[in-house]
């Protein structure tokens, strides 16, 4: 129905801004609309449709309220899982970094404790006896000392 009121109406808007005999065209158009509009079966029509709008109305806002209740309610259910499943993950993240820095602190105990066993066990080793007398160190220096010619200013 609504796409034939849009052509009808198409068609006369057309007509009007198309047609070469200017006003007179367009004064049988309105009479012929007035006409059309005035007839009491359009009106009964037109009359159904009011009544049946104001009957309907009500109902279609009802069911907008509640669709819109229940978008509201799962958009909610959806964030609270949404912030649970957050949580969860950030505390099972909190336990491993624990658990990772715990074994590490392990870890470096044992190392400790090893370096340590092994520090012990190296120093209840024997020790060379040292050196007593000038034959047995040696003496030499690293570096020639200055000769005379290397004293000159």
């Amino acid at each position: 129905m609504i796409k034939r009121l849009a052509f009808v109406a198409g068609f006369g808007i057309g007509f009007v801004v198309g047609s070469a005999s200017g006003r007179k065209s367009y004064e049988s158009l309105r009479e012929s609309a007035i006409n059309t509009w005035n007839d009491p079966k359009v009106q009964s029509k037109v009359a159904e449709g009011t009544d049946w709008v104001k009957a309907e109305v009500p109902v279609v806002g009802e069911k907008i309220a509640e669709s819109a209740q229940k978008a509201a309610e799962t958009v909610g259910d959806k964030a609270s899982e949404g912030a649970a499943a957050v949580k969860d993950r950030a505390q099972d993240g909190a336990a491993t970094v624990n658990d990772k820095a715990a074994q590490g602190g392990q870890a470096a105990q044992q190392k400790a404790q090893e370096v340590k066993e092994k520090a012990s066990k190296d120093s209840d080793a024997e020790l060379p006896e040292p050196a007593t007398t000038e034959d047995e160190v040696d003496m030499k220096p690293a570096h020639p000392g200055p000769d005379a010619k290397d004293m000159k200013n």
